[in-house]
Protein backbone atom coordinates (compact mmCIF):
# COMPACT_ATOMS: atom_id res chain seq x y z
CA UNK A 1 0.00 0.00 0.00
CA UNK A 2 1.32 3.41 -0.93
CA UNK A 3 2.28 5.72 1.91
CA UNK A 4 1.34 9.20 0.66
CA UNK A 5 3.39 11.05 3.28
CA UNK A 6 6.53 9.13 2.34
CA UNK A 7 5.81 9.73 -1.35
CA UNK A 8 5.49 13.50 -0.82
CA UNK A 9 8.54 13.63 1.45
CA UNK A 10 10.68 11.71 -1.04
CA UNK A 11 9.48 13.97 -3.87
CA UNK A 12 10.30 17.07 -1.80
CA UNK A 13 13.77 15.71 -1.00
CA UNK A 14 14.40 14.94 -4.68
CA UNK A 15 12.75 17.72 -6.71
CA UNK A 16 13.33 15.90 -10.00
CA UNK A 17 11.30 12.93 -8.74
CA UNK A 18 7.73 14.07 -9.21
CA UNK A 19 4.78 12.29 -7.67
CA UNK A 20 3.99 10.96 -11.17
CA UNK A 21 7.52 9.62 -11.54
CA UNK A 22 7.44 7.94 -8.14
CA UNK A 23 4.01 6.44 -8.84
CA UNK A 24 5.34 5.10 -12.15
CA UNK A 25 8.34 3.53 -10.41
CA UNK A 26 6.03 1.89 -7.88
CA UNK A 27 3.86 0.53 -10.69
CA UNK A 28 6.92 -0.85 -12.49
CA UNK A 29 7.97 -2.52 -9.24
CA UNK A 30 4.59 -4.29 -9.13
CA UNK A 31 4.70 -5.23 -12.85
CA UNK A 32 8.34 -5.75 -13.81
CA UNK A 33 8.89 -6.74 -17.41
CA UNK A 34 5.63 -5.15 -18.56
CA UNK A 35 5.22 -2.97 -21.62
CA UNK A 36 4.29 0.73 -21.57
CA UNK A 37 0.79 -0.22 -22.69
CA UNK A 38 0.40 -2.77 -19.90
CA UNK A 39 1.75 -0.28 -17.38
CA UNK A 40 -0.71 2.41 -18.48
CA UNK A 41 -3.58 -0.07 -18.13
CA UNK A 42 -2.41 -1.04 -14.65
CA UNK A 43 -2.05 2.61 -13.61
CA UNK A 44 -5.30 3.58 -15.33
CA UNK A 45 -3.67 6.57 -17.03
CA UNK A 46 -3.13 7.65 -20.61
CA UNK A 47 -0.49 5.60 -22.42
CA UNK A 48 1.18 8.74 -23.82
CA UNK A 49 1.70 10.10 -20.30
CA UNK A 50 3.30 6.83 -19.19
CA UNK A 51 5.45 6.69 -22.32
CA UNK A 52 6.68 10.24 -21.67
CA UNK A 53 7.56 9.43 -18.05
CA UNK A 54 9.34 6.23 -19.12
CA UNK A 55 11.30 8.09 -21.80
CA UNK A 56 12.34 10.77 -19.28
CA UNK A 57 13.39 8.11 -16.76
CA UNK A 58 15.25 6.18 -19.45
CA UNK A 59 17.17 9.36 -20.35
CA UNK A 60 17.78 10.14 -16.66
CA UNK A 61 16.00 13.51 -16.90
CA UNK A 62 13.56 12.79 -14.06
CA UNK A 63 16.15 11.26 -11.78
CA UNK A 64 19.24 13.45 -11.91
CA UNK A 65 20.97 11.19 -14.44
CA UNK A 66 20.57 8.18 -12.12
CA UNK A 67 19.32 5.14 -14.01
CA UNK A 68 16.25 4.00 -12.06
CA UNK A 69 14.85 1.77 -14.81
CA UNK A 70 16.06 -0.65 -17.46
CA UNK A 71 14.26 -0.71 -20.79
CA UNK A 72 14.65 -3.39 -23.43
CA UNK A 73 12.96 -3.70 -26.78
CA UNK A 74 10.76 -6.73 -27.25
CA UNK A 75 12.46 -9.46 -29.23
CA UNK A 76 9.15 -10.32 -30.88
CA UNK A 77 8.03 -6.80 -31.79
CA UNK A 78 10.50 -3.91 -31.88
CA UNK A 79 7.67 -1.40 -31.31
CA UNK A 80 7.29 -2.60 -27.73
CA UNK A 81 9.60 -2.01 -24.80
CA UNK A 82 9.69 -3.97 -21.57
CA UNK A 83 10.52 -2.15 -18.35
CA UNK A 84 12.27 -3.19 -15.13
CA UNK A 85 13.62 -1.28 -12.15
CA UNK A 86 17.38 -0.99 -11.86
CA UNK A 87 19.04 -1.79 -8.53
CA UNK A 88 18.91 1.94 -7.67
CA UNK A 89 15.25 2.06 -8.67
CA UNK A 90 14.46 -0.90 -6.40
CA UNK A 91 16.31 0.74 -3.51
CA UNK A 92 14.31 3.93 -4.02
CA UNK A 93 10.96 2.11 -4.12
CA UNK A 94 11.84 0.27 -0.90
CA UNK A 95 12.00 3.67 0.81
CA UNK A 96 8.33 4.30 0.04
Amino acid sequence: MMNTKKLVTLSNQNPRLTIRTLATLMAINDNEGCSVSELSQFMKVNEKNVATTIRRLEEGRDSGDVKLIKVKQSKDDKRFKHIWLSAKGKALVKRL
